[in-house]
């Protein structure tokens, strides 16, 4: 009865499905953890809490946002001892992509006010300041 079912194939296949599956619901859990705010939104809210720039030091020093701290990605999990749990956290990436890495990494350590600017640093239309 099951001699001429191809084990391996099918396998592969349930393989395939669950690393599918697995990339969906992170990527679900990603968006839950940080609420993205557009330009103006950010503008009227980021200095409430902490504004925090996960850009790496280069990236920075380049230009950032008058007032931002810088804790690269890189870096942050070491560093979440540097962040008040009773305040929000504003933060700004290149893209906004990487923010909602740096949420999900908060929210495991129990940070639940957790903000992103949308478009990340590339969406900034204001000046911004240069490490001279």
């Amino acid at each position: 009865m099951f001699e001429n079912i191809h084990w391996p194939s099918i396998l592969f296949s349930v393989l395939i499905a669950a690393i599918i599956l697995f990339i969906f619901y992170s990527r679900k859990q990603m968006t839950k953890s940080v609420k993205k705010l557009p330009e103006d939104e950010f503008i009227n809210v980021m200095r409430k809490g902490q504004l925090i720039d996960i850009r790496k030091k280069v990236e920075f020093d380049e230009g950032h946002i008058n007032g931002s701290r810088n804790i690269p990605l890189a870096l942050l999990s070491k560093s979440v001892s540097r962040l008040r749990g009773d305040q929000p956290i504003y933060l700004v990436c290149a893209d906004g992509k990487q923010a909602l890495r740096a949420g999900l990494l908060l929210q495991s350590k129990n940070f639940t006010q957790i903000y992103a600017l949308d478009g990340g640093i590339k969406s900034w239309s204001k000046p911004l300041k240069t490490k001279k």
